[in-house]
């Protein structure tokens, strides 16, 4: 009990110092797409060669102060100085740069997710580097040595490891010009969000059949509905004042039958739904695979279809109605990478 209570301390302490730091960085650097560098938002401190930095100066300040050496102790005086004007100019280097980044993306679970930030700069900016505060060891860092004054982009890499509403968090910039003495540090929050869908697996030819959503569910058919179009022939009606002569049965006409129009149909397969009860396959991730693959098939040749997630009458209304369409396609992406 006692060992256990031990080694959890440091991770308690831990979290608790995290959660004191988000929140404190969420009333410095509140959440927005618009985000400006200042006084308010930059945070400055050495880094492991500024801090090897300080204790030599420290050390060689000692040395002239026990040898009463004015040659030292003016030596010493210089590296300080020094070591504060490098904090001022890497404040000044890093300051007065405007971000903008749109808050959400959609993709492929373990694709890369690229979100692109726009970086306005009034002046010539130094060693400007970015990336996700949480991201994985997968996720590349983003690294602009030289800035210019002007505007351009960045596209930061997020590795989506599972399909799903992901929160991304904030995006850390920093800077450790010059000379790497100080690090100049501000984590920004644009609101980044992930929807991401789960990565098609092919089906292999003959493994599903769309189904027709008819009287009895679950039931396959081949039935076809006639709606009027200019495909098939159909039938002869007698001839309405304001129809087009282009239907006229001349033929008929011509042998005295009558004035007569012609009529034609075409034919159209009932209403096709993809059903995850029916997907060939017992793991959940993999039908629901399998479902993004027949979407984005379905979708690329203009096919209409529906998407049956539920058979339960308490969540019918979350099934997706047949359409056809790019806005049609992201709803049922979109409904296979929320599917819980």
């Amino acid at each position: 009990m006692g060992i256990t209570t031990v080694f959890s301390l440091p991770k308690m302490l831990k979290e608790f110092f995290n959660n004191n730091f988000e929140r404190w960085l969420s009333r410095r650097i509140p959440a927005g797409q618009e985000h400006q560098l200042n006084s308010r938002n930059i945070m400055i401190y050495p880094t492991r060669f500024g801090l090897s930095y300080i204790g030599f100066v420290a050390l060689v300040f000692l040395l002239g102060t026990n040898y009463q050496n004015n040659i030292i102790l003016l030596f010493s005086y210089l590296l300080a100085s020094l070591f504060i004007s490098v904090m001022l100019h890497s404040f000044y280097n890093f300051s007065q740069l405007r971000f903008y980044s749109v808050a959400q993306q959609q993709g492929f679970s373990k694709d890369s997710l690229y979100f692109p930030i726009q970086v306005m700069a009034k002046k010539t900016h130094y060693d400007l580097n970015f990336y996700f505060t949480k991201a994985l060891s997968d996720d590349k860092h983003q690294k602009i040595t030289q800035c210019h004054e002007g505007s351009f982009e960045v596209n930061l890499p997020y590795l989506a490891s599972s399909r799903g509403q992901h929160q991304i968090g904030r995006v850390t910039v920093f800077s450790e010009y010059s000379l790497g003495l100080f690090k100049s540090k501000s984590v920004l929050d644009f609101g980044h969000t992930a929807l991401v869908y789960p990565k098609p697996k092919r089906l292999v030819a003959g493994q599903y059949q769309l189904s027709s959503q008819t009287e009895e569910r679950n039931t396959y058919t081949e039935q076809t509905v006639n709606l009027v179009g200019t495909d098939d022939f159909s039938e002869l009606k007698s001839f309405v004042r304001g129809e087009s002569r282009a239907r006229t049965a001349w033929k008929q006409l011509a042998k005295g039958q009558g004035h007569f129009s012609k009529h034609y149909q075409e034919g159209q397969g009932a209403l096709q739904w993809l059903k995850l009860s029916e997907m060939p396959s017992n793991d959940l991730e993999e039908k629901l695979a399998y479902l993004s693959f027949l979407v984005i098939e379905l979708s690329a040749s203009n096919e209409t279809f529906g998407l049956e997630l539920y058979t339960d009458i308490a969540n019918n209304s979350a099934n997706i109605a047949p359409n056809s369409g790019a806005i049609h396609q992201q709803d049922c992406l979109s409904a296979l990478a929320m599917y819980s």
